[in-house]
């Protein structure tokens, strides 16, 4: 998985997992969202996906242990099935996938998630409802990608959980819990097929700093932004990333 960087690829990449991690500390999810789309700019998708996965697996921890009492267990658990599903079909089509069409096919998702964040429930008029069936799907499909590019499962788990009305502190350690969930059977997932090696332990480490620093910074700013502010922002910020992905 190691890939060598210049000294301005390696602030690049600190600057993006600052962020990335910024915008999970206060939202519960959203590192790989903003992460991996600036990532990509000086990383192939198949060291950048086993990267923010088992970065993802380290926030998640905390995460989770700090507020596990308020963790919707129920809502955890359905995801299971479909992440059993979702993450082998992500394995193989991240060793055969043509990278740059994965870095296409990631700056579109991007580009379309920010959209829908933006405007989507304005132009509804209210917020999305599902009937208990649609969790099977979205597992599946958020396990799918979260393979494939080493998170970005939240806004799927985000809209079904959302859906349910759940308090601000339990929706956000849940969401939590759940990407936890699916990171621990990923990073499994890439050592059993060889994507991620034992020796590739020291990039992970040299990000923990960038990753630290930017949970503590989104957790000071969790309490001191309005939600519909802070949904704006990265709305704006995904697009931008994004959009920038497909025309490199």
């Amino acid at each position: 998985m190691t890939w060598p960087l210049s000294p301005l690829g390696t602030a690049w990449c600190a600057v993006a997992l600052t962020v990335g991690y910024a915008i999970r500390g206060a939202a519960g999810f959203g590192a790989g969202v903003i992460a991996a789309p600036l990532l990509a700019f000086v990383m192939p998708m198949t060291t950048i996906a086993p990267l923010v996965t088992l970065l993802g697996l380290a926030a998640s921890v905390r995460q989770a242990f700090v507020g596990w009492r308020e963790i919707a267990w129920q809502a955890v658990l359905r995801f299971i099935p479909g992440t059993l599903v979702g993450v082998p079909l992500g394995l193989w089509a991240v060793k055969n996938a043509d990278q740059e069409f994965l870095m296409r096919l990631l700056g579109a998702y991007v580009v379309a998630y920010a959209l829908w964040s933006l405007f989507g429930e304005r132009l509804l008029g209210h917020a999305l409802k599902f009937p208990e069936w649609v969790v099977y799907p979205i597992g599946v499909s958020g396990a799918l990608i979260a393979t494939l590019f080493g998170g970005l499962a939240g806004p799927l788990y985000v809209t079904y959980l959302d859906s349910l009305g759940v308090a601000k502190g339990v929706f956000r350690v849940t969401v939590s819990t759940t990407l936890l969930t699916l990171s621990i059977v990923r990073s499994i997932g890439y050592l059993a097929a060889g994507v991620f090696r034992a020796e590739d332990l020291v990039l992970v480490a040299a990000a923990l700093v960038p990753v630290g620093i930017g949970t503590l910074i989104g957790e000071w700013v969790h309490h001191r932004i309005a939600p519909e502010s802070f949904r704006r922002y990265v709305g704006v910020l995904l697009a931008l990333s994004g959009s920038a992905l497909l025309i490199r």
